[in-house]
């Protein structure tokens, strides 16, 4: 049995993190796992922290028969983490290697570590046999010269194609009509720690052309980055990635032969393949309740006979707290939709 604490999930705005919690759940039925949402932190021996820095804080009390893993949408980079705060009883998520790389490289040591990526939901992202009228190009937080450079060779081919811009707010019905008719796409984005938006390109069977984020810093959004970080260039766009997917260039230089290689071999790509190999949704879920078993010798098949401990509920299942976490979304919303208008 496993106890999930989630914010994002209650929310309901499809986000990335929001997806990351819901895909994991979407796996854990399949497995026929039980699972609570945001029930007390003691409810039972398996806790899963996904997004909650104030649950976060009450895991250095909690008794010592909790196993506790927590990650990965809680910090952006190790020096976020207070000082003070005490989570060496837990296991860290990240989504993927590289990201492991980069928390280790600026010093993250307050607890073990493990990178997991989320499963990707393939009923829902699945492939279309519409008529394929254009090449999609995917353009997030990357500079104008670079899409104005894609779109240049497009048309010098004289190829047909549709902008997704990823800063006018994310429609999933959007985003899923247009990879019907898309034949590839050009994938034109920052660095991404798991990147879920991609591998749902994927999951779809359509092929993608990465032009590769060369650092942390590859980006219009510099965020809450200091210099250090933003020069970190063992990086990617696209971490679960290889040939049957698409292709990846590092150049610009490249960008015309890749996209005749592109054309050329469109028959060739298998994208969804990689995604039911790898990112299955209970292949993710299995791997991710793996780590109870690594770290705290809990088995898998013991948590399917495990009993609840204690009733009661998360702050997050509280009318009132779900009511001011609301207001802070349409804050942060209306934020967004500034930016967006400027």
């Amino acid at each position: 049995m496993l106890n999930i604490i989630s914010r994002s999930l209650v929310l309901k705005e499809i986000s990335g993190p929001q997806k990351v919690v819901a895909n994991l759940i979407a796996g854990l039925e399949k497995l026929g796992y039980p699972y609570m949402l945001n029930k007390r932190l003691d409810s039972c021996e398996r806790l899963y922290i996904h997004d909650d820095t104030v649950a976060l804080r009450k895991v250095a009390e909690l008794d010592p028969k909790i196993k506790v893993v927590v990650g990965p949408n809680l910090y952006v980079v190790p020096r976020e983490i207070p000082q003070e705060l005490d989570i060496s009883k837990a296991i860290y998520l990240v989504p993927s290697e590289w990201t492991k790389r980069f928390w280790l490289f600026f010093g993250f040591d307050r607890c073990p570590m493990e990178s997991w990526a989320t499963g990707i939901n393939t009923e829902e992202f699945v492939p279309s046999a519409d008529k394929k009228e254009f090449i999609l190009i995917y353009w997030k937080e990357r500079f104008m010269w670079e899409l104005a450079a894609v779109k240049k060779e497009l048309e010098a081919k004289h190829l047909p194609y549709t902008v997704l811009h990823y800063d006018e707010g994310y429609q999933e019905e959007k985003f899923k009509r247009l990879l019907k008719n898309t034949r590839y796409v050009i994938w034109l984005g920052r660095q991404e720690s798991q990147g879920i938006a991609l591998q749902e390109v994927l999951s779809a069977n359509v092929p993608v052309l990465v032009c590769d984020a060369s650092s942390v810093g590859h980006s219009t959004v510099i965020g809450g980055w200091n210099r250090e970080e933003r020069d970190y260039k063992n990086t990617t766009s696209a971490e679960y990635f290889d040939t049957r997917c698409g292709i990846k260039i590092n150049d610009f230089s490249e960008l015309g032969s890749a996209i005749d290689k592109m054309e050329t071999n469109l028959t060739v790509f298998e994208p969804r393949q990689y995604i039911l190999e790898h990112l299955s949704l209970e292949g993710q879920a299995r791997k991710f309740l793996g780590f109870y078993e690594k770290h705290f010798r809990l088995s898998y098949e013991a948590g399917f006979k495990e009993k609840l401990l204690r009733e009661g509920k998360w702050l997050n299942a509280e009318w009132y707290y779900l009511f001011y976490l609301k207001l802070k979304q349409l804050g942060v919303q209306a934020v967004k939709a500034a930016w967006r208008s400027r």
